[in-house]
């Protein structure tokens, strides 16, 4: 309520007064604010001729006193129709979020190093960090988040031609990429998290001759690699079959030094065989030889003997060993006669 004499009074609760024009110039009924979690205001307050300034941080419900007003906050804000383009002035509020947050924007009219005209797409994380440094060093962040951002890829493109741009596009999610952008957050009391790079956009002429060039690039590549697996699938053909000769040569050398050691056993079995019975036969043959001439030693003895008992009986030896010749025949007749001292005249021996 503010009264005639200049003063201001403030009830935060419900109260009823009459409204004396001549006391009272004006009545004004303002809803208290509600603060949700990881919300603040920054609140300010005249006091004994200086103006003080405090952060007011949720969750709570604020009620300001009578000398006291808030804080408006004048920002960039995004386009309506476009959101990755931002106007001065589109954000205006009061109640500051600390939640980490994050925006799109178009860096417009990139110049690279070959005088290539090209609209880099970005989008950038940040997270608030300290208020106090953020009130007292800039009145809108985000506008100088803008303008970092847009010097760091300025100075990136004009050091790349548009082809090497293109095919060289990992260092731009890169945060070492963006050395202003990192420095001046963190002046200003923020951190910059991430920086995404969602692509390019170039004149719609360029783009074509772009695309053509594209399409002439991935055809001849998927020709290449279409070639390539052809080569190789014969490669593998050939290695195959080179596998499969290799293989049946291998088969049949061993098949055939397989058939040569059967054929060397058996050789060597028949001959081993034949030096057994070879072996055999002498033996047999030796002990035939041995055993005849022991039977021939037998019949010499016996004949020996009968030869000693004749002469003891006094048989003339040389006249019977003579009639035992062949050419006297069996049918002849010996007769062998002792001497007439020893056998009668009368006795005859007949053989």
């Amino acid at each position: 309520m503010g009264s005639c004499d200049d003063s201001l009074s403030l009830w935060s609760r419900p109260k009823e007064l009459f409204h004396n024009r001549l006391e009272i110039e004006s009545v004004r009924v303002r809803d208290s604010i509600k603060l949700d979690a990881n919300h603040l205001l920054v609140v300010y307050k005249q006091e004994e001729g200086h103006i003080e300034r405090r952060v007011v941080e949720g969750p709570t419900v604020f009620i300001p006193s009578a000398h006291e007003w808030l804080h408006e906050f004048t920002w960039h804000g995004s386009h309506p129709n476009d959101p990755s383009r931002f106007t001065p002035k589109g954000n205006i509020f009061q109640q500051l979020c600390r939640v980490p947050s994050q925006f799109y924007y178009n860096v417009r009219d990139v110049r690279t190093k070959n005088d290539t005209l090209i609209t880099v797409k970005l989008m950038l994380f940040y997270e608030l960090v300290d208020v106090n440094t953020m009130l007292n060093l800039t009145h809108d962040p985000i506008a100088d988040m803008i303008n970092a951002v847009s010097s760091d890829i300025v100075s990136l493109a004009s050091q790349r031609t548009y082809e090497v741009f293109l095919q060289d596009t990992a260092y731009l999610g890169a945060l070492e990429s963006y050395p202003q952008l990192t420095s001046r957050a963190e002046r200003i009391g923020y951190r910059i998290s991430k920086v995404v790079y969602r692509g390019y956009q170039a004149p719609q002429r360029l783009q074509a001759t772009h695309d053509e060039a594209i399409q002439s690039r991935v055809h001849l590549k998927l020709m290449s690699e279409s070639e390539e697996q052809t080569q190789a699938l014969e490669e593998f053909k050939l290695r195959r079959e080179k596998e499969r000769i290799k293989l049946k040569h291998e088969m049949e050398q061993k098949l055939q030094d397989h058939t040569q050691e059967m054929q060397k056993l058996t050789q060597d079995w028949v001959l081993e065989e034949e030096r057994l019975v070879y072996q055999s036969a002498l033996k047999l043959e030796a002990e035939e030889l041995e055993a005849k001439l022991e039977v021939e030693k037998k019949e010499h003895q016996l004949k020996a003997a009968h030869l000693e008992s004749l002469r003891e009986l006094g048989v003339d030896m040389t006249r019977y060993l003579v009639a035992r010749q062949p050419q006297f025949g069996p049918e002849k007749e010996v007769i062998v006669g002792a001497p007439t001292s020893t056998i009668p005249s009368n006795h005859s021996s007949t053989i």
